[in-house]
């Protein structure tokens, strides 16, 4: 049951695995770096909610195309408890009618941080990607995302705070 609630807690996060060899953006789209971070808290086993903000530089001529701040749920849709790993959805509205909801994301727990009183693992490191956006609006609309999401999860008594740093590329409407 802990392990399947650390694995529950990965969802957090957001975003995949920074491959910055530049993806190949479709007709309409432009390619930016994206930077960021997030910050959850767990609401139930399989459910955070937070804030996400990111920063997108577009490549080519690094102007900064899109700097904002907005809601974040993450939901856990699968567990692999012989492998720490989990998958999982995010939603992410931001202000001028920007959204997008991610399909497929990879939580990996990579180490314990702390224990409880009792000596069980409660706060994880996690390496999320996400790399398929499901459903977008306004910039996100048609989109892609290749991001990675580093950082901590924590369900210890007393410390409900995940946080992660967000890194990687994506192709955003022109």
């Amino acid at each position: 049951m802990l392990k399947r609630t650390a694995l529950t807690l990965a969802t957090l996060a957001l975003l995949p695995l920074p491959s910055l060899a530049a993806m190949q953006c479709a007709t309409g789209l432009t390619h930016v770096t994206v930077n960021g971070s997030v910050t959850t808290l767990n609401v139930s086993e399989t459910k955070q909610v937070g804030q996400i903000c990111v920063s997108m530089i577009r490549t080519a001529n690094g102007r900064e195309v899109f700097n904002d701040c907005g809601a974040l749920v993450g939901k856990i849709l699968a567990v692999d408890e012989p492998n720490m790993s989990s998958v999982l959805t995010h939603t992410a509205l931001f202000s001028l009618r920007n959204v997008f909801v991610t399909h497929n994301d990879q939580a990996q727990i990579t180490g314990v941080q702390a224990v409880d009183e009792a000596g069980a693992p409660c706060a994880f490191d996690v390496v999320e990607t996400i790399s398929e956006i499901d459903k977008g609006t306004g910039i996100f609309r048609d989109g892609q995302i290749a991001v990675t999401a580093s950082g901590s999860i924590s369900f210890c008594p007393g410390k409900n705070l995940n946080t992660f740093a967000l890194q990687g590329e994506a192709c955003i409407r022109k």
